[in-house]
């Protein structure tokens, strides 16, 4: 078969179908030298290799203009010579700059040759950065820009940056000169290209996606495609104004795109990102905040976020630190300036609500009515204003990244709404003591949260004039949600003295801040208000069940070595804080801290020990000084084990050596003043006189010698006689003198003189006569009885004249005067103790005040919603969501049918519980049994005695914790009888007459049964067993405990304050119980005017709340004299 013949072939526009073979040749150009040339080789000309070689040509002239080369002014000079030769007459807007190579780049375009169209779009884009260097040509790229932003010319840009993602070399130019466009005489054209995005934004999206390929690191001078196209887009962001800004932000996808891949970029792609969207997008205060706010959502953070973990093989290390730091810095911005969009505004600690208009009148209105508006509303979560940066947080590991910690940390500062609600929806991650790094990490962590301070007013100036915070919420803040009383027992665990030091720094901020909130509920007259006192007991109450037992803190200090000394300064801080915050958790354990004293006493006193430890030493000696002044278990004068050369002293002189021998920069003045209240509360020494004579006395000794040849023995012995047995000695006081200016210690020491020169040498027999003619001397001068004074020294002086050995200065030595007058002794005594307790003139209470201070709620909380929903409820929220409380209380209702409903439902729970599997039923089937058997006689006639609902109720909350120290003593009186007698109280006599649980537990005891006792007198009923019974004349014996804490005489107080609100209470407590007699012998022992001015106006109330005939004629007119001369 022959050819087919060429004549058949098909012609016309079939041919130019078939794919066409493509060719890439390499393009030539030429030296140009004048403008002439170039504008020759620039002419139009459809064969593409001459256009080509022509642009080649001017591609060269550019690359050698745009150079430092010695020559660059000449080829400027030829490419400002071109384009005024090629500059059309008219320059209007439809005026084409570069006619030629418009026409080369639209030929291209129609003939598909990539090699012209991107070598336009190089040239173009090299000629517009030389005129951007040289303000003489700027009028020509402005006509150039203008000549790009017509029809014909956007085609061609838009088939550019629409050319398959393989042909970078066409798309990259092309953004390379829409950037220089951009960039041109300040964005002139910024605009004007933004406005034709149709095209000038052609396939961006896709562009900023096409990156870098190979091993090689980015070349800056051959970036790849998204480089360019996020150029672009950062250079449209800054020019553009701000509603430019906003319709740029709005384009789908296009700023989620430049993020996309952020993590991929090289270092300085990223840190320019970074820094033109802060600069020009958050903070831009013309941006709307919606605009920010669905611009950088949690996905966008997110990305943010992941250059934490940035990492580029082909950068130095220097420049993956930066981006680091760049990013970290960028979302600290972000997530805690307001301006930026994504934080709101929030309410600080008060919670967003699902109504916020009226919610500040709302809580007004309420605040009197409803003394807990939060109560159980944030079982289910933390309702919050800043939702996106709570889902953000959520996304942070702080206990692995250091900078996730700042950041988390810095969110928490800005929104601290967001601290409660971050612990609640991460309860997965425990505190549970691991000693690994994570745990350090969280630990850390924990305690940075903590350290965040609370805001003012709790975060709104105008909820806190009305109402408090929620407790949940507010405590959350003090001591987040995975630290609890089990966790931090377990990190207590000797095993670990590292997560012993963490629990002891987190317990002790946790008190710090807790000082802190409960101030805050004071600030502002709001100590007086019902709603705000409620609110701090309540936080106090939850406080207390988050934080462990005084006795486990006493044991973890116990436990550090002493060569730990910042761990032991801190426990000791920590012990000082749970007595000076939460003196109800401290006081329930019996700590004596002297045996702690020896220890650091010898710290102190080795002088070869490191300067730090010293300070240390005496930090923690001022914190045992303090807890010994507030813990009544402190023996002052019981011997301590040797710390002292062999000689076994009392804490009470051991520190009295510290003061003798420290110097004047000790910082010890805690400490004298400390052991200056012990010795007048021990009536060693004058009340006015303090230790200042004796502490002189004993400096100027040991300035004439030694320190060790001070009798401290003779000294020891005589201060523990004294405190031992003062009446002993008060006894042998012929007469004391008016003004009370006596110290007993002269007493003893006058006594036990003999036996202390008995078999003493001369030697020592001479220091103890230095010191007693010292000691007498500093008295003198202090101002003492000069009769007693000369009594006791001449029986002193003719003991020791006896001996031979020595002989004594006379009283009143003008050397030893002297001596003394050079021993500065400062000594700050406190206005309250030469203050007589009497009603001072301007510290008055008035009945509101005691009100405030003393008034408990009568009426119990009448819940008949009880009634229905104990059904519905398992056995354990029963108990411990306080519904079987809930149903007890019903049991006081004044309506009889409410009464009964309550007893046989209470009937039906006991039986519900004791069929469950609840670990305490048969404790708690035990003690509503006998409650419903003990009512039924009653519930007929009116409301059960108040005593067996007060018992039920407080009972229960023993029974749900079995390391309560009454637990025992509960269960052995339910399992004593089936049913209680009316006119008893229920376990009160177990608890006043019997022996403590646990021998430090009497205070706690003591706390549970006051507070039983005042729910327990509600009507006069109550009144009458009270009455009968003689608990009032028991409740008021409990104040002469020297050692009784203010809240305990608070509780005793509120009882008689209770009473006088019953009829006939009043005439009942001053008639029968002398209660006028008590409460003034109550107010004159009170060393601070606000004391006695609280008992001054409770003897007002009860003379105003009695039978003022009755009792006027059964006092014959002594309660009316006892009155106007306390009360004027």
């Amino acid at each position: 078969m022959g050819k087919r013949a060429s004549g058949m072939t098909s012609e016309g526009a079939a041919a130019y179908n078939k794919r066409q073979k493509t060719y890439h040749d390499v393009p030539t150009g030429e030296e140009v030298y004048d403008s002439d040339q170039l504008r020759r080789l620039l002419a139009f000309d459809q064969n593409m290799r001459n256009a080509r070689h022509g642009l080649q040509s001017f591609k060269k002239l550019l690359d050698e203009a745009n150079s430092a080369a010695a020559d660059r002014e000449a080829k400027i000079a030829i490419i400002r010579g071109y384009l005024n030769a090629v500059q059309p007459r008219d320059t209007g807007e439809d005026a084409v700059f570069l006619n030629d190579v418009m026409e080369m780049w639209s030929f291209a375009s129609q003939v598909n040759d990539d090699g012209v169209m991107s070598s336009v779009s190089v040239v173009l884009a090299l000629l517009l950065q030389v005129i951007s260097d040289d303000l003489d040509l700027v009028p020509f790229g402005l006509g150039i820009c203008q000549t790009l932003l017509q029809e014909r010319q956007l085609k061609s840009v838009s088939r550019n940056l629409s050319a398959e993602k393989g042909k970078g070399f066409i798309i990259s130019p092309t953004l390379r000169l829409l950037r220089e466009a951009v960039y041109l005489d300040g964005g002139a054209f910024a605009k004007r290209i933004f406005r034709a995005r149709t095209f000038t934004f052609a396939s961006l999206g896709r562009n900023l996606e096409i990156t870098h390929l190979g091993d090689a690191p980015e070349d800056v001078r051959k970036a790849s495609v998204r480089t360019n196209a996020v150029r672009f887009f950062l250079g449209c962001l800054k020019f553009l104004n701000t509603d430019g800004r906003k319709e740029l932000l709005a384009q789908k996808e296009l700023l989620s795109h430049v993020t996309f891949m952020m993590k991929n970029d090289p270092p300085f792609l990223v840190v320019e990102i970074i820094n033109s969207l802060k600069t020009n997008v958050l903070m831009d205060s013309k941006i709307a905040r919606d605009t920010k706010f669905k611009s950088f959502n949690t996905k966008t953070l997110m990305r943010f976020l992941g250059l934490y973990t940035y990492n580029n093989t082909s950068a130095s290390q220097d420049d993956v630190d930066e981006v680091i730091e760049k990013a970290h810095q960028f979302l600290i911005y972000v997530c805690t300036n307001s301006a930026a969009g994504v934080l709101y505004p929030s309410k600080g600690l008060y919670p967003k609500e699902a109504d916020e208009e009226g919610s500040t009148s709302r809580h007004s209105s309420q605040a009197k009515a409803d003394s807990n508006l939060w109560a159980d509303k944030f079982r289910d979560g933390v309702p919050v204003f800043n939702f996106v940066m709570s889902e953000f947080a959520s996304k942070l590991r702080p206990w692995s990244n250091l900078k996730h910690n700042e950041l988390l940390i810095a969110i928490f500062t800005a929104a601290p709404e967001l601290i409660a609600d971050y612990f609640f929806n991460n309860r997965s991650f425990t505190f549970e003591p691991k000693l690994s790094m994570t745990w350090i990490g969280y630990a850390a962590f924990l305690f940075n949260t903590m350290t965040i301070p609370l805001p003012q007013a709790f975060g709104d100036a105008a909820l806190y004039t009305n109402t408090p915070p929620p407790t949940s919420i507010l405590l959350d803040n003090i001591i987040p949600q995975p630290i609890n009383q089990k966790v931090l027992i377990r990190c207590f665990s000797p095993k670990s003295h590292l997560t012993s030091f963490f629990a002891t720094r987190i317990l002790v901020q946790a008190l710090e801040k807790l000082s802190v909130a409960l101030k805050m509920h004071e600030d502002g007259g709001r100590k007086k208000k019902q709603i705000w006192t409620d609110a701090s007991r309540r936080l106090i109450d939850a406080f207390c069940q988050r934080i462990p037992d005084m006795k486990e803190v006493v044991r973890c200090y116990k436990s550090i070595p002493a060569e730990n000394a910042l761990h032991k300064t801190l426990a000791s801080r920590l012990l000082r804080l749970y007595y000076e915050i939460v003196p109800r958790v401290a006081l329930a354990a019996n700590f004596d801290v002297s045996p702690f004293f020896v220890e650091v006493l010898r710290s102190i006193q080795n002088q070869s020990n490191d300067p730090s430890t010293a300070s240390f030493a005496v930090m923690e000696l001022k914190n045992l000084v303090s807890i010994a002044s507030y813990s009544p278990g402190m023996r002052w004068f019981a011997k301590t084990d040797s710390s002292n050369g062999g000689k076994a002293y009392s804490a009470f002189t051991s520190l009295l050596q510290i003061l003798c021998e420290s110097d004047d920069t000790a910082p010890l003045a805690q400490l004298q003043s400390v052991l200056a209240d012990v010795a007048i509360e021990n009536q060693l020494v004058a009340k006015n006189t303090r230790l200042v004579a004796l502490l002189r006395a004993l400096r100027c000794a040991a300035s004439d010698s030694k320190a060790a040849n001070i009798p401290w023995a003779y000294l020891d012995n005589c201060i523990t006689r004294c405190a031992g047995s003062p009446i002993k000695y008060l006894e042998q006081v012929e007469s004391l003198p008016k003004d009370g200016q006596f110290s007993l210690l002269n007493i003893v020491l006058q006594e036990q003189l003999s036996f202390a020169l008995d078999g003493a040498n001369k030697a020592t027999t001479a220091e103890i006569g230095k010191f007693l003619s010292l000691y007498f001397n500093a008295l003198s001068l202090a101002g003492e009885s000069k009769k007693h004074l000369e009594e006791s020294y001449s029986k002193i002086s003719e003991q020791v004249s006896a001996t031979k050995s020595a002989k004594l200065a006379s009283l009143g030595d003008k050397s030893e005067k002297k001596a003394l007058q050079r021993i500065a002794i400062e000594e700050e005594t406190e206005s309250s103790s030469s203050v007589e307790a009497t009603a001072v003139p301007g510290v008055i209470v008035d009945e509101a005040r005691l009100e405030e201070m003393l008034h408990q709620p009568f009426t119990l909380e009448e819940d008949t919603s009880a009634l229905v929903k104990w059904s519905t409820k398992n056995v354990e929220d029963l108990v411990e969501d306080g519904l079987a409380a809930g149903l007890v209380k019903l049991l006081a209702s004044p309506h009889t049918n409410i009464r009964k409903e309550a007893l046989t439902n209470i009937l039906k729970m006991a039986a519900k519980i004791n069929e469950s599997s609840y670990e305490e039923k048969k404790q708690v089937w035990l003690l509503l049994s006998e409650l419903a058997e003990s009512s039924k006689p009653q519930v007929d006639a009116g409301p059960v005695p108040s005593s067996f609902i007060s018992f039920s109720v407080h009972a229960l909350e023993i029974l749900k914790n079995p390391l309560h120290p009454l637990y025992p003593k509960i269960n052995g009186f339910l399992t004593r009888g089936p049913v209680w007698p009316l006119e008893k109280l229920p376990m009160a006599h177990d608890i006043l007459h019997g022996e403590p649980g646990e021998d430090d537990k009497y205070y706690t005891e003591l706390a549970w049964l006051l507070a039983h006792l005042l729910d327990s007198l509600r009507t006069p009923f109550d009144l009458g067993v009270f009455h009968r019974k003689r608990w009032f004349e028991k409740v008021l014996a409990l104040a002469s405990n020297p050692y009784l804490r203010v809240n305990l005489r608070t509780r005793i107080l509120r009882i008689v304050y209770r009473a006088t609100c019953i009829d006939g209470g009043s005439t009942t407590l001053v008639t029968r119980f002398g209660v006028m007699s008590w409460l003034d012998g109550q107010r004159a022992a009170c060393e601070s005017p606000d004391d006695a001015a609280v008992y001054a106006a409770l003897m007002r109330r009860a003379w105003e709340t009695c039978d003022q005939g009755r009792v006027t004629a059964w006092s014959k007119g002594g309660i009316q004299k006892l009155l106007e001369s306390t009360l004027g």
